[in-house]
């Protein structure tokens, strides 16, 4: 299978993660037809997941698909580059359904167009006018700052660090406390096992 795709779509990037998950980076142009060639030929016709990663130092995403055969027992990585500034690639919506809406996803989280998707409306993000809120360049603190409300002088107003410190303390407060039971209890079996 690997020299097929080496030969046939001229990469060297072939990774055999471990003996079921494999994966493989191929151009853009390219990427459907891989796509295609491993859903007829080696039975990988699940679309498990479309991912997205920001390299934001080298001017891209990162697309990956993965595809599992039916039998679900591997897995198949294609992964792509597509340029930030100009983040746009075709949509596998005709050829998957499922795939409309992980776009749809990625195109609501890092501002990608794929061309053909026919529902690129919000997702979750209602009314989002900001830079979309996984590119790295987002500034998550300052978002936070600048729109929303605190909750400073409300009687639900929680410091969570000290709220999860305080809760890890009873929890560790709880398992000694069990833990000297339980020697007690073991104790005090040795001395009636004595009597």
């Amino acid at each position: 299978m690997f020299n097929a795709i080496k030969n046939q779509f001229a990469t060297n990037d072939v990774e055999v993660k471990r003996n079921n998950l494999y994966k493989v980076e191929v151009v853009r142009e390219r990427v459907f037809e891989l796509i295609h060639f491993i859903g007829n030929n080696y039975n990988y016709k699940i679309l498990n997941a479309i991912t997205c990663t920001d390299w934001i130092e080298d001017g891209h995403f990162a697309i990956t698909y993965m595809f599992s055969t039916l039998d679900r027992k591997s897995t198949f990585m294609i992964q792509t580059m597509i340029n930030r500034e100009d983040a746009q690639i075709n949509s596998l919506e005709n050829d998957f359904a499922q795939a409309q809406i992980m776009e749809r996803d990625l195109h609501e989280m890092y501002g990608i167009d794929f061309l053909g998707n026919t529902n690129l409306k919000e997702l979750s993000l209602e009314n989002w006018v900001h830079t979309p809120p996984l590119r790295r360049e987002f500034d998550t603190l300052e978002f936070v700052n600048e729109h929303l409300t605190f909750r400073e002088g409300r009687d639900d107003n929680i410091d969570t660090k000290a709220e999860t410190k305080r809760l890890r303390a009873i929890k560790k407060a709880e398992k000694e406390a069990a833990k000297k039971l339980e020697e007690e209890a073991e104790a005090k079996e040795d001395i009636d096992g004595k009597k």
